[in-house]
């Protein structure tokens, strides 16, 4: 299996941190041969070049081969920032608008985001807590709208040629089949939900539906996650052996390229 989202470092809120090995060899204990993993510091800096510098000095000699992403916020760094990612080996950007508070619609966002997507696979990244675990200030957090999330889809892939390599990870279930209602061009999901075990194993056959099995992707979330309940709700789904062949290994392999 193939873990298209992951995160190592530490996580500000609460005395939790793992390496990026420790997380590789976790991985591996669960049957991941591969797993495309992002710098959690990075993602709580309004400019994450030193987290991501860090994470590329970490070792990852594990039996869970690891592909690094780069934290990008595009409201802060700009293209030149994404050229120096790609020459220190990322494989791809995870943004989010949640934690750097930005509009995805934004010119200045909306180029940035282009360059980076010419470079490299563009996960957009959802909350990524436990909801229940919230602090009450959470209430007043910058919130990413559909139509907002619908709107740069649409302009991000006009502007690309060839095949639109986007992620969208760790999002409710509503708002994915609320998204499609939307939207009706080309982009990826995953099995990562913004809740600590996830959605229903059933959703699994509706995200086939809506998106095709070509485009959904397993993703476990740890360490933030529990990395069995997006295997086990694959497993127990019902779609075809085939899907969950492509859902597990294939498709992460083409949305970023490697």
């Amino acid at each position: 299996m193939i873990d298209a989202l992951c995160m190592s470092g530490s996580y500000p809120f609460r005395h939790l941190a793992m390496s990026t090995r420790a997380v590789a060899e976790r991985l591996a204990s669960e049957g991941f041969r591969e797993c495309f993993m992002f710098n959690l510091t990075a993602l709580f800096h309004r400019d994450p070049w030193w987290g991501n510098l860090d994470f590329t000095r970490e070792e990852t000699e594990a039996d869970c081969r690891v592909h690094k992403l780069a934290v990008f916020n595009p409201d802060y760094e700009d293209r030149v920032r994404v050229r120096e990612y790609v020459k220190m080996g990322f494989v791809g950007f995870v943004t989010s608008p949640i934690y750097h508070g930005y509009r995805l619609t934004g010119r200045r966002v909306l180029g940035n985001l282009a360059e980076a997507l010419n470079n490299g696979a563009l996960v957009i990244l959802n909350l990524v807590e436990d909801p229940r675990q919230l602090h009450r200030a959470y209430a007043f957090r910058f919130r990413l709208r559909l139509g907002e999330l619908s709107d740069a889809l649409r302009r991000l892939s006009s502007g690309i040629e060839g095949e639109v390599r986007i992620l969208l990870s760790h999002f409710p279930y509503s708002d994915l089949v609320n998204l499609r209602n939307l939207y009706s061009g080309p982009v990826y999901v995953d099995l990562a939900s913004s809740q600590v075990l996830g959605a229903p194993y059933s959703h699994v056959e509706e995200l086939v539906k809506l998106y095709g099995s070509s485009n959904v992707v397993l993703s476990t979330g740890f360490m933030m996650k529990y990395p069995k309940s997006s295997v086990l709700k694959l497993q127990l789904s019902k779609i075809p052996d085939e899907d969950k062949g492509k859902i597990a290994t294939l498709n992460a392999h083409r949305l970023y390229g490697v």
